[in-house]
């Protein structure tokens, strides 16, 4: 590219959610497209070329509570790795930009959940997050790997899993609880290829599952619990 060409931040993230974003996992790839439309909105018509590290300051200060700090930085990131292609593998720009911008630190979520509390939000759950909770007990997978889950990955008395997020494969006995929480499953009306089905069948997208695993935590923080999230339950698993 000549020097004398304008490289936008748009035209650097409609390459990299061409060329990148086919190769992550649909959920990640979903998240990002999120993203690049915001820092789209934001940078996308400004000369790449051209950015400082102050230039991300206004955006990193904004105050939007902690939910939008963390979004935020999470579109740094995306934005961040958009500019490592165009430096190392298009040869659009001499650097990154945003190695130089310090970005707020989340601290790691050390959020044990208590087994009384999965018994109380479990209770108040409706029976598919009631059967994703006990998988997730059980198993200690990802929400996506075990809405992810076939009959099919049951065979020779093991459950079969390949991680959606690291490909990693794993094969975890059946023990004679999971083999009763499969059974329940098996009963759920409308019955598919899937172990969790919707009660209208067919499989749950990450997002609708979502959705109803806020409705009961919602529902459960009116009661008076603390709020949890599904991935906790991993941790108790462990």
């Amino acid at each position: 590219m000549e020097n004398n060409t304008v490289c936008t931040v748009g035209s650097i993230l409609d390459r990299y959610q061409a060329q990148c974003l086919p190769l992550l996992s649909p959920r990640t790839a979903r998240d990002y497209v999120r993203h690049v439309g915001h820092l789209k909105a934001r940078f996308g018509h400004l000369d790449a070329r051209t950015l400082k590290p102050r230039d991300f300051g206004p955006f990193i200060q904004e105050r939007a509570g902690r939910k939008g700090e963390v979004q935020r930085v999470r579109q740094l990131a995306v934005l961040s790795a958009a500019f490592t292609q165009a430096v190392s593998f298009w040869y659009l720009l001499d650097s990154n930009v945003l190695r130089d911008v310090k970005r707020p630190k989340r601290p790691p979520r050390d959020r044990l959940i208590e087994q009384h509390e999965f018994e109380a939000v479990r209770s108040g759950a409706p029976l598919r997050v009631q059967l994703m909770m006990d998988l997730a007990l059980r198993l200690g997978q990802r929400q996506g790997d075990l809405l992810a889950l076939k009959w099919s990955d049951l065979k020779d008395g093991y459950v079969h899993l390949q991680q959606g997020k690291t490909g990693k494969r794993l094969a975890i006995e059946i023990s004679p609880e999971l083999k009763r929480i499969f059974g329940l499953c098996w009963f759920l009306p409308n019955r598919g290829e899937y172990v969790i089905t919707r009660s209208c069948g067919g499989r749950y997208t990450s997002e609708g599952f979502r959705a109803l695993w806020q409705r009961t935590i919602n529902s459960y923080c009116k009661r008076g619990g603390a709020r949890v999230t599904f991935h906790d339950i991993r941790a108790l698993c462990a």
